[in-house]
């Protein structure tokens, strides 16, 4: 999927459920998904997130022991893989080192994974983030930390999506 499209649909389900506002509470948009949201305990350190489907049910699982802006985008990020790749029965495991991946680099190119990774980072970004919302905001601003704080994001976040939509 083009970034394009991933903007744009995380758009249309933030516009959908009303929650087009800084900052986006995911957990909320969980909820009104259907999704139950649990804190977990992975017997694998380098997990940080899992989202699953059995029929109508959708459970996901973060790292309780993860900082609150990194359960937010892991929530976030989750519901990117919810959305583009968890059509039927099944689940994804997000492991640590793939959040915040923004780009494909070439020696990924053909790894189905590691698209699946960059695209529900794209989705994450776009949701908690929102372009339009974005830039907005930053009119007349430079800081990136108040940036953050207002998006309720980390500073390495908010660089790399500002950096990404070239605003920096």
């Amino acid at each position: 999927m083009m970034r394009e499209e991933i903007e744009r649909y995380a758009t249309e389900v933030l516009q959908r459920h009303g929650l087009f506002t800084v900052p986006v509470d995911p957990v909320v948009l969980a909820n009104r998904e259907g999704i139950k949201v649990h804190n977990a305990t992975f017997s694998d350190d380098s997990i940080s997130g899992m989202v699953a489907r059995r029929g109508d049910n959708v459970t996901m699982l973060v790292d309780q022991s993860d900082p609150p802006y990194r359960k937010r985008f892991s929530v976030a990020h989750e519901l990117g893989h919810h959305f583009l790749h968890l059509a039927g029965d099944g689940e994804i495991v997000t492991q640590k080192v793939d959040l915040f991946r923004e780009s494909m680099k070439p020696e990924y190119e053909g790894n189905e994974e590691r698209r699946k990774e960059v695209e529900a980072n794209q989705f994450a970004a776009a949701l908690l983030m929102p372009e339009v919302l974005l830039k907005e905001a930053w009119q007349g601003k430079t800081c990136i930390r108040e940036m953050a704080r207002l998006f309720n994001v980390s500073e390495e976040a908010m660089g790399i999506r500002l950096s990404s939509l070239r605003m920096l």
